[in-house]
């Protein structure tokens, strides 16, 4: 008896309930949808009965779900691709107090990263390629989540302050160079550590980017500017799903992720008139309902609750996320403080840059299939991504967000506020 429509309703009702559970005290609904993922697998679930968790959720009855989540991903990727404007921000705050909190925020988790990936492999990852475990451990350090960001900034009424300006425009900044990092890594970890094949995936990425940016970007725009309408329409959103499958099938093919082409599809796109209004109207609602509870089960299915038991896990997982949050909330405190930002609004900078969430579940599903990440070290950092993202909303509580607006910041710079 095919299981999935079963599987799909219990995911989506799980992720509803405890994303108002988590409103209802306090935190972001993504916690709560993230938290349900790890309830719904081995971690929680199993636990408790484990005759019903393997009818539901073990891997031999997971294969159509499994394809839902791959499709999530790829659709999640676009629409990062698609939403990330720059462009918006610029001017409204000098730019070189982002880009100084992009670079602190991104070396220092780096680097305690590779550290403790150098460190722990003998105990728990002895089977993985060295450079990659440990090259992959920093970048999943380095990630922040800014479409949680943007949540949370929403949630709590911070849009248009100086802080939240300058948060959104390091995390931009601190996600392109995480993705050039992780493309590379792949690349590396994949191309069984030889430099020819190696070079090759790199060239072959350059030239697909380059393709992309410098043909297949302006056939579009001819092919939407000949239109009557002149924008994306209904009749127009069909093709531009089938090119963003397509771009995926093209970087998993070269020997990168299916990711790392969703996410160039939406760079291409996003400057189409009326694509944003189309895909806003008539596709991300499915993927905000569907297909991201979807990933986000899976994403705690994979967490399983057999590596808790492991000799030294919880030792190794207070060092990763003693790690994790000295790395991202102190390198993008001290990269603020170095701009001249003050130690108030510095410390709300870092802790928005800290938020890992839905990111960093993309970057540690990936090295879990690529078999970079062994499932012990995936489950404690998925367990640190949750856990960092839960403490965004109580710490930016302490200084007052959620209750009142803060216009300029504490250091009286101004925020040009752009208009609607």
């Amino acid at each position: 008896m095919a299981m999935w429509p079963i599987q799909l309703c219990i995911i989506i009702l799980a992720t509803m309930l405890c994303g108002a559970l988590a409103k209802r005290i306090g935190q972001s609904r993504v916690v709560g949808e993230i938290a349900a993922g790890l309830i719904l697998g081995p971690a929680v679930l199993g636990a408790i009965n484990t005759d019903l968790y393997n009818m539901l959720f073990s891997n031999a009855v997971m294969p159509v779900i499994s394809q839902f989540g791959e499709l999530g991903l790829v659709l999640l990727m676009f629409q990062l691709g698609l939403h990330l404007d720059l462009k918006s921000l610029q001017g409204r705050v000098p730019m070189r107090m982002p880009v100084t909190v992009a670079l602190s925020g991104i070396v220092f988790p780096f680097a305690i990263g590779c550290a403790l990936a150098a460190v722990s492999r003998s105990a728990l990852a002895p089977e993985v390629p060295a450079l990659g475990y440990v090259l992959f451990c920093g970048v999943a350090l380095s990630i922040s989540a800014m479409p949680v960001m943007v949540r949370i900034v929403l949630d709590l009424q911070m849009e248009g302050t100086f802080t939240a300006t300058v948060a959104l425009t390091a995390a931009s900044l601190t996600d392109l160079l995480g993705w050039l990092l992780l493309a590379v890594i792949t690349a590396i970890s994949t191309g069984g550590f030889t430099w020819e094949h190696i070079a090759r995936n790199v060239a072959l990425l350059l030239i697909f980017v380059a393709v992309s940016m410098l043909i297949v970007r302006p056939l579009w725009t001819w092919v939407i500017a000949g239109r009557a309408a002149s924008r994306v329409t209904s009749r127009v959103l069909p093709a531009v799903i089938c090119y963003v499958l397509i771009s995926s099938w093209i970087t998993a093919e070269i020997g990168f992720h299916s990711a790392f082409g969703a996410l160039m599809a939406g760079l291409v796109l996003r400057d189409l008139p009326g694509l944003k209004i189309e895909w806003r109207d008539k596709v991300e609602g499915f993927v905000a309902l569907i297909l991201m509870p979807v990933f986000f089960a899976l994403a705690g299915i994979q967490a399983a609750s057999g590596n808790v038991s492991l000799p030294n896990f919880w030792l190794w997982f207070s060092l990763f996320l003693i790690g994790g949050i000295a790395g991202k909330f102190g390198g993008s405190y001290l990269g603020a403080r170095m701009a001249g930002v003050g130690h108030r609004d510095a410390s709300v900078i870092g802790a928005l840059m800290n938020t890992r969430g839905l990111m960093e579940l993309i970057v540690l599903t990936i090295g879990l299939k690529l078999g970079i990440l062994p499932p012990s070290v995936y489950t404690m950092l998925f367990v640190m991504a949750l856990a960092t993202t839960a403490m965004t909303v109580p710490v930016l509580r302490l200084f007052g967000y959620g209750s009142q607006r803060d216009e300029r910041g504490t250091d009286g710079i101004p925020v040009k506020r752009r208009d609607a």
